[in-house]
């Protein structure tokens, strides 16, 4: 015998007991707040020694590997060396410590191990636009009385450690630089801004 719509609409419906109504929906609550409990916390990936690492030596040429940490600060994250492949430890630590960005040193510092600060007009230093990492040649200019006005190139590729623009009224437009050096480049940068003005050329690197 065939059913129509009709019949099936005059079926009535089981009804549901408010109270069961309530007990589905504590059930999915506590269902719910078992998985938020349960649930693993996100984890990052930072980059620990993977064996006893020396200093002074590229981290490219060292035993790297990642560990996941619920907490990241502080620490290097990611799962790869990436631009810090160049970077070396300022001193040595044991397998399985964090690698700590305090620890860390661009390999350019340690070629120039020394360090020389230079307080700039922005007009002398590229307006300013300078970061660290970059690199810079030093230009100096001298006048002596008679002589004509000479410039000499005297740093090539200067590593820039840090870069700060001075924000005050006072020194408005003042670039002050912390560079790597070695010795005679440090000799050579002093004497010249005793003798005249320099001048910086951001460089490719």
């Amino acid at each position: 015998m065939a059913i129509s719509v009709d019949d099936l609409r005059q079926i009535p419906l089981p009804s549901i007991a408010p109270r069961t109504m309530l007990g589905i929906g504590l059930a999915a609550v506590a269902a719910l707040l078992v998985l938020v409990v349960t649930r693993p916390p996100a984890t990052a990936p930072v980059l620990v020694a993977g064996a006893d690492l020396p200093a002074g030596t590229p981290l490219a040429e060292l035993a790297i590997d990642v560990r996941q940490v619920v907490n990241s600060f502080g620490l290097v994250e990611g799962d790869q060396l990436g631009e810090l492949g160049d970077w070396v430890l300022a001193a040595p630590i044991t397998a399985g410590e964090p690698i700590l960005p305090s620890l860390l040193r661009p390999g350019e510092a340690v070629a120039a191990p020394d360090s020389i600060a230079i307080e700039l007009d922005a007009a002398h230093a590229v307006l300013g636009q300078l970061n660290p990492g970059d690199r810079v040649d030093v230009y100096a200019t001298s006048t002596r009385p008679g002589e004509p006005t000479e410039t000499k190139l005297i740093a090539t590729s200067m590593y820039i450690l840090e870069a700060h623009i001075a924000e005050s009224s006072t020194n408005k437009d003042r670039v002050t630089l912390l560079l790597a050096v070695d010795r005679a480049t440090a000799r050579a940068l002093t004497t010249a801004m005793h003798a005249g003005e320099i001048d910086l050329v951001k460089v490719g690197r």
